[in-house]
């Protein structure tokens, strides 16, 4: 099963070195097949959508929050693509023991 990264440029080595692979014409990562999705979390916009059909499900963790709701009263603003956090305490610039490139 294809999953379709949401990789900020700085990133794009540390996606790589875990396998991931570049869709030219869609310019973006993915990744196929996967059975231990952890090492991806961080890059991975919708987890349901991920987990549908996939063996690796058991094996995820929902994400720690969800974007903020807007209301009636605030101003439009940006939409909020948040990428899951894969539950290491480290800052989301600093690489964790999912993230660090041996």
């Amino acid at each position: 099963m294809r999953i379709n990264l949401v990789t900020p440029f700085a990133e794009k080595d540390a996606v790589k070195a875990l396998g991931a692979r570049w869709d030219a014409s869609k310019k973006l990562w993915y990744i196929v097949n996967v059975t231990d999705l952890t090492p991806f979390l961080r890059w991975i916009p919708n987890m349901e959508a991920a987990m549908e059909g996939s063996d690796a499900a058991p094996q995820m963790t929902k994400p720690r929050s969800s974007p903020p709701k807007p209301t009636k009263d605030s101003a439009p603003s940006k939409p909020v693509i948040e990428v899951p956090h894969c539950g290491c305490n480290v800052l989301p610039w600093e690489d964790c023991v999912h993230t660090a490139i041996p």
